[in-house]
């Protein structure tokens, strides 16, 4: 992922660079829109890698937590629906936010569900569902007492 948002960036460069060297209008047009893309996309996978490197290191030494995390879906916004779950252990309470899993939807409600945490993080790195996999952002929280 790392290598493709560093590709992703170079082509945004040379587009740019591109841009300000051609005298021909469409070439210039086409060279803006395909850096602005390109630029795009590249910063939405370096804001995601984080989290993502996260959850893969903690498929393979993470600590496992079974419970149930009740999940709401807000589907206002077709092209990035914003998933949240609350998830509750003993006196500590999870205030998850996910980024936008790859090749499914999750719906709202109650599921059972594992939390996989790396040593010495407040917050899971990764939530599986029978369904697939949920991966938390920065903005999830922990919360102690009964809240």
């Amino acid at each position: 992922m790392k290598s493709i948002a560093i590709a992703l960036g170079a082509i945004a460069a040379a587009c740019v660079y591109l841009f300000s060297q051609s005298t021909q209008e469409q070439l210039r047009v086409v060279a803006l829109f395909v850096a602005g893309v390109s630029g795009l996309v590249a910063v939405a996978i370096a804001m995601e890698l984080p989290g993502w490197k996260r959850a893969a290191r903690a498929t393979r030494t993470g600590r496992r937590v079974k419970g149930f995390i009740k999940l709401t879906v807000d589907r206002s916004d077709a092209e990035s629906p914003t998933i949240v779950g609350r998830m509750k252990d003993g006196n500590a309470i999870w205030d998850l936010q996910f980024s936008k899993p790859i090749g499914w939807e999750p719906d709202s409600g109650d599921w059972p569900c594992e939390m996989v945490f790396l040593s010495g993080e407040p917050t899971p790195a990764l939530v599986e569902l029978e369904d697939g996999l949920l991966v938390p952002t920065r903005r999830s929280r922990r919360h102690l007492g009964g809240a």
